[in-house]
């Protein structure tokens, strides 16, 4: 799949629909957490936990290195985060 980490983790539908926002859910569906996101798009702990707070914070070459990982478009990662700015 990638150089990093392989997806193990797996999270329940339940904790999919807690979500906060669309990002967060999008990650937990692709089972990654947030200590794999700060491997993935390079980095700290702190950065990735507010960039998963306030998805509109992500830069454009980190949503690149996570549709990367995740086999997704940029366009796909970017979509859905606005998809979370125009829900608010």
């Amino acid at each position: 799949m990638n150089t990093y980490i392989a997806m193990t983790k797996k999270y329940s539908l339940a904790k999919i629909r807690q979500s906060r926002n669309e990002f967060e859910a999008l990650l937990r569906i692709y089972g990654i957490s947030n200590s794999t996101l700060c491997k993935v798009i390079g980095v700290n702990y702190a950065t990735s936990r507010d960039f998963i707070k306030i998805p509109s914070n992500l830069r454009f070459i980190h949503a690149h290195r996570l549709a990367d990982f995740i086999g997704l478009t940029v366009q796909d990662v970017v979509d859905t985060i606005v998809y979370d700015l125009n829900k608010q």
